[in-house]
């Protein structure tokens, strides 16, 4: 039996950003919202160069919630739960509703008849937060702007438009309009106990028409996945067990090391994290970021408009101890296009762990889009190999080899069980390294080249031990993946696909 408290996989990312000083002074060259001479700005070079030109000094409001206690904090770091919980949810009583919200914020004039406010959110012991936001009325062109105000933090700010959230809301709406959750927008995580959000207006919208709340925020009280230095160099920095293979060492996999992504995710109850990959399609002019990891990860599209995804976070060298220099985290959340889980009490064809998203902003430059293949992959004892972050460490390598399938059904809403033979999961015997919690919904490949299968769980994390994979062929015909990934929008011949069993993609870079 598989039991959902032991096949644990999760994932938590350094959060590199702002820090939060929120006093403006400077002159009255203000450039206008409205545009000016010379070359074109984009909107987040406007509001900063409109708000380093407004002749105000302000300091805003610190939102206070009251500590934690100490006892949650440990449950949560030592519970098992599939995926991996990092956070919690807090509620904001202060700022629950667009009415409480409205008489905590002060609206400053900026030139040209601009406004702006802010506002901190504090709460204690917290390593890294988000804010929920809800909306009543927001003009499209409204910028929020979320930082850090830690000491030492990145002096990157992250910013949201009213479009994004608005977008985000309407899509959220349509495909799941009986889920509440799907009302409330995340921002992008910050480091440290308190996160400083600023909106900024520009001259033709009307500050008293705005109406939000921040009713939650997201205490995210596990942070393991930084620069630690708790293990020897060789082995990068984080808590995976060092029985991992450093990935930037496997020249040979070095293209579709580039595919794998961190996530990070908020539901109604907390922050949780796994691990997902690129996918190409066949058509070779256009680059969707067509995104596959577990159902168990993200399973509504509520949950896949929180996703966050962190690339090249791996060593710059072989065995090496310092940071890839391209590592950057990419947030806007992705649009679920199918989710398939374990089915309850019975094993059906149905039965499988699979969830094909598209991102909703590209990958960075140098990001590879895996190649798949939905033919039935060689016997027993051939290679297999797994590319994950194990324990929130640098980028690992896992070699073993198929173990044979496997059927699985759920038992109860805690635990599923599985039984060799016929099904939609393979077995993987663990040869040199493993997977471990970090490594859900990563992807399993062979010949180098494709991705034949997700990881839903694992009874060990080296040598020895076995990981579960959620077979992509059965995926992909039953959620039909092939609109998306093996179709052109206007074919210039009558589109005919061909025999399942023989289908395959190659791999790319962007």
């Amino acid at each position: 039996m598989w039991s959902k408290k032991i096949c644990l996989f999760f994932y938590m990312f350094a959060l590199f950003l702002a820090p939060g000083t929120l006093v403006y002074s400077a002159n009255l060259n203000v450039v206008s919202v409205r545009g000016s001479p010379g070359p074109a700005m984009t909107r987040s070079e406007i509001v900063k160069q409109s708000l380093e030109s407004a002749e105000v000094d302000v300091t805003f409001p610190v939102i206070s919630l009251e500590p934690v206690v100490s006892a949650k904090l440990k449950t949560l770091k030592e519970q098992e739960s599939i995926p991996k919980q990092i956070g919690f949810n807090r509620n904001v009583a202060k700022l629950f509703t667009a009415e409480k919200t409205r008489k905590q914020l002060s609206w400053y004039n900026l030139p040209e008849n601009n406004h702006y406010t802010g506002i901190k959110i504090y709460s204690p012991e917290a390593l890294a937060l988000r804010v929920g936001i809800t909306v009543k009325n927001l003009p499209e062109d409204a910028e929020f702007r979320f930082f850090s105000v830690q000491e030492g933090a990145s002096a990157e700010i992250q910013l949201v438009s009213g479009q994004e959230i608005l977008d985000i809301l309407k899509r959220n709406e349509e495909a799941d309009p009986a889920n509440p959750n799907g009302k409330v927008i995340w921002s992008p995580a910050v480091i440290g106990d308190t996160i400083g959000i600023e909106i900024y207006l520009p001259g033709n919208s009307d500050p008293s028409l705005v109406e939000i709340a921040f009713p939650v925020i997201s205490h995210i009280t596990i942070l393991p996945f930084v620069q630690s230095g708790k293990k020897s160099s060789f082995q990068g920095y984080g808590d995976s067990n060092f029985c991992q293979n450093d990935a930037t060492c496997a020249t040979s996999w070095i293209n579709l090391n580039k595919s794998v992504a961190g996530m990070q995710f908020t539901t109604n109850v907390g922050t949780y994290v796994c691990t997902g990959s690129l996918l190409n399609d066949i058509d070779p002019n256009t680059w969707k970021p067509y995104f596959i990891t577990a159902t168990h990860c993200i399973d509504r599209q509520s949950v896949a408009s929180t996703l966050e995804t962190h690339w090249f976070w791996q060593s710059a060298t072989c065995d090496g101890s310092i940071l890839n220099s391209s590592y950057k985290k990419i947030s806007g959340g992705a649009i679920l296009l199918h989710s398939q889980g374990i089915s309850f009490g019975q094993i059906s064809g149905n039965s499988m762990d699979t969830s094909l998203l598209i991102l909703n902003r590209a990958p960075p430059s140098g990001s590879w889009f895996a190649g798949w293949t939905t033919a039935i992959p060689p016997g027993l004892g051939t290679p297999r190999t797994a590319i994950h972050h194990p324990y929130a460490d640098w980028k690992k390598i896992s070699y073993g080899i198929f173990a044979g399938d496997a059927a699985c059904e759920m038992i109860d809403v805690e635990n599923f069980r599985c039984f060799e033979g016929n099904g939609n999961f393979y077995l993987v015997h663990w040869i040199d390294g493993g997977t471990e919690p970090g490594s859900s919904g990563s992807a399993i490949y062979f010949n180098k080249t494709y991705l034949i299968g997700t990881l839903t769980g694992s009874n060990g994390n080296c040598a020895g031990s076995y990981s579960l994979y959620s077979s992509f062929r059965a995926a992909y015909a039953v959620g039909n993946y092939g609109q998306w990934l093996y179709s052109r929008p206007e074919p210039t011949a009558p589109f005919i696909a061909p025999i399942l069993s023989l289908l395959l993609i190659t791999q790319r870079e962007l």
